[in-house]
């Protein structure tokens, strides 16, 4: 099938930002009637969902994918494109309007969430400007080898535990950037070191070292707007990289002041990085998170940076 190169796709989560989304549909299908846009609409309504329509719309040769969701609903979408047959990633865009918790790959983007910016937004299928972006690619071992992508962040111990408490949070009470405040605060105190042998770039920097938590960022925010990897730039070629060594309570209360203040680079306890292959052995099996979606635990994990290999379309 023959797909317009203008032809956009929409691809919506109907339980991102607290099922705000679904109860702007209705302004959404104005704006696109009143800016004189044909776009196909479709609606998630499972887990992976997102990655299954995506992969489908660019086996039809669909190339520009527009998403309304968070980082979560992004990231099943950029799964989709990379396990689907394609074989020229960066002939494909795609553009957010951010629905989700923490938005933290709009926050860089400076896209904010409104009803009343809903057109201004938008504006990207007419005239926005491309961006080639990298994308991560993450190969975990435990009992099997399995493969995922990533945009934004990939976190591991601390962050995938503050992942997990906010989405209990979340499932309980309500949605909200606080959230992630709160899940922060409770991982803290629960939370506990784990031995790690290193690599970055082939050199060996870590050995049986007890590791507090490290985040390895192409975007600069996590967790609604925690800058944890500051210097990060998705355009660059690199990851960048934040590892915290074994952390006393007080040390711990220190640091957390810092990524809150956007300093955690300044932390004594803190080595930083920039790289393009990361690997990992573990003492135990550990979970880790990507894009604000919690994978399961692995003891072995190989990341690799994709450079310039997606566009991503945000206004001028």
């Amino acid at each position: 099938m023959i797909v317009d190169k203008e032809h956009w796709c929409a691809i919506l989560n109907p339980c991102a930002g607290a099922k705000r989304l679904m109860r702007d549909l209705k302004c959404i299908e104005n704006t696109f009637c009143e800016m004189n846009v044909s776009i196909e609409r479709y609606i998630t309504s499972y887990k992976g969902h997102a990655t299954d329509i995506a992969r489908d719309l660019v086996e039809r040769g669909v190339k520009n994918i527009l998403v309304f969701g968070g980082d979560g609903t992004l990231n099943e979408v950029v799964n989709g494109i990379f396990s689907s047959s394609e074989p020229d990633k960066s002939s494909i865009s795609l553009a957010l309007v951010p629905y989700g918790t923490g938005n933290d790959w709009a926050r860089f983007w400076n896209l904010k969430k409104s009803r009343k910016n809903i057109k201004y937004l938008l504006k990207v299928l007419l005239s926005g400007e491309k961006h080639l972006v990298d994308v991560g690619c993450l190969k975990t071992t435990h009992e099997t080898e399995q493969t995922h992508y990533f945009l934004n962040a990939l976190g591991i111990g601390f962050d995938a535990l503050v992942l997990k408490y906010a989405s209990w949070i979340k499932n309980h009470f309500c949605g909200g950037a606080w959230v992630y405040s709160f899940a922060v605060f409770l991982a803290v105190l629960k939370h506990r070191s784990c031995k790690m042998d290193i690599e970055c770039d082939g050199k060996q920097v870590f050995v049986d070292e007890p590791i507090y938590t490290m985040s390895i960022g192409n975007g600069c925010f996590t967790g609604g707007g925690l800058k944890q990897t500051p210097d990060a730039i998705p355009t660059d070629g690199f990851f960048h990289t934040t590892i915290i060594k074994k952390l006393s309570f007080l040390h711990i209360i220190k640091a957390a002041k810092y990524l809150f203040t956007g300093k955690l680079l300044k932390h004594p306890c803190v080595y930083s990085t920039k790289l393009r292959e990361f690997k990992c052995d573990l003492e135990e099996n550990v979970e880790v998170e990507i894009d604000g979606i919690l994978m399961p635990a692995c003891k072995k994990m190989q990341v690799n940076v994709i450079p310039a290999t997606l566009n991503f379309v945000t206004p001028k």
